[in-house]
Order: structure tokens, then sequence, then C-alpha cells
């Protein structure tokens, strides 16, 4: 149940679920994101994306896992589909039990959306330019999963083309890749000087798409 919250009447706020918080921002299809910050933490970022996705349509609950985890260092894999779960439920609190929820991240986040995809029935998965450890894991995916990709990315690109795709072919997964050129680690975040508006923008657009899909 929700403990305590400050959702406004526009559906948009923070609140505390089964002990985690989140910035909730409330849309109008039965689709709803469980979304995971930068390192950074649910900055007004994070916060962004999530009005954003709202304003398209989409329910966000964006998890603070370090408010979770009381800014500890890391995230346990428990502690990590705990957040996921109560993000699922609040959604489908929130929304109705008819609701499809995926998870969405960006970097640090996205590679936890995607370890979350695969653990626990996700419809769907966002990953801005993060990494799972054990590329195996990757046939427990439910859903497609939408991987955006810089080709400056120095760390991530190389990890998706040589470990993770190789796996969803091995293991007969959908995987819908965009590979921006001259875009380097989180290009989307306008707060960072890597930043790439052209490249933010387009693949933002393939996120909506992506999702209308579910609707």
């Amino acid at each position: 149940m929700v403990v305590s919250g400050e959702v406004s009447e526009s559906g948009m706020g923070m609140v505390q679920y089964n002990g985690w918080s989140f910035f909730l921002a409330s849309g109008e299809s039965d689709v709803g994101v469980v979304l995971v910050h930068q390192i950074h933490g649910l900055d007004d970022y994070m916060k962004s994306v999530s009005t954003k996705l709202a304003a398209a349509g989409f329910s966000a609950a964006a998890a603070d896992l370090q408010e979770g985890m009381k800014l500890r260092e890391a995230v346990t894999r428990e502690e990590l589909l705990s957040a996921f779960e109560s993000g699922m439920n609040l959604l489908m609190d929130r929304t109705g039990a008819g609701v499809k929820v995926g998870s969405m991240g960006f970097c640090m986040g996205g590679g936890f959306a995607l370890q979350g995809a695969c653990d626990l029935d996700m419809k769907f998965c966002v990953d801005y330019y993060g990494m799972i450890n054990d590329v195996e894991e990757v046939k427990g995916l439910r859903g497609p999963v939408l991987l955006i990709l810089g080709s400056d990315d120095e760390r991530v690109t190389p990890w998706a083309f040589q470990a993770f795709l190789p796996s969803a072919v091995k293991y007969k997964k959908r995987v819908d890749v965009h590979l921006y050129p001259y875009a380097r680690h989180a290009f989307h975040d306008p707060g960072w000087e890597g930043y790439n508006p052209q490249a933010a923008e387009d693949a933002w657009k393939k996120t909506l798409l992506f999702l209308s899909q579910f609707k």
C-alpha cells in the first residue's frame, strides 16, 4: 500500500510504497513504466523523463534507489527486485490490474532495467546505454527490448554487439537497436557535456513509438 505521498490532482508527485520512494507521473493509457535513474540519483532530469512519458500517455514510477538503499554504495539483487516489484504494484494500484508494465532506465539504470526485465514479468524494456553482468540471463526476458546506443560509447556499445546481441540471438529474443553516430555515453542527458540534442530527440521519438505498441 502507499504509505505516504504528495501526488497532485494531475497525478504527479512523490510517494512512498513498500519502503521505496517513487516519483509518480500518471498517464492516460494502460501502459506503465518503472523508471530507474542514472548514478546521480532521482534528479530533475529523471523527473522530467517521467513527466514526458505521462504527457505521452504512459504512467511512470521513477524509483529512488539511493533513498531506498539509505545512500549505500551498491544495490543488491534482492533490493533491485524489491524496487521493481514495488514499482509494478504501485502502477497497478494507481492504474488498474490490467496495466502492462515494463522497465526503463538510463546508464546504470538502463542496466538495472534490463536486469529487472530478465528476472520479472516485464512486458518490455527500454535500455538507454546500460549493461548487465551476465548476458546468459537474457534467456529470462519475457518481452522485447529497445536498446539505445551511441557509437562513441567505448564501453557499452562494444558490450552490446559482442556479448548482449549474440546472447539475444542464442535465446531468440527480440531486440530493437538504435545506434547513433557521434553520440557518447549518456547523450540523452541535457545536463551532461556529451549531450547530443539531435540524437536525444530522435531516440525519444523511437522510445514513444516502441511504447505505443503496448497500448
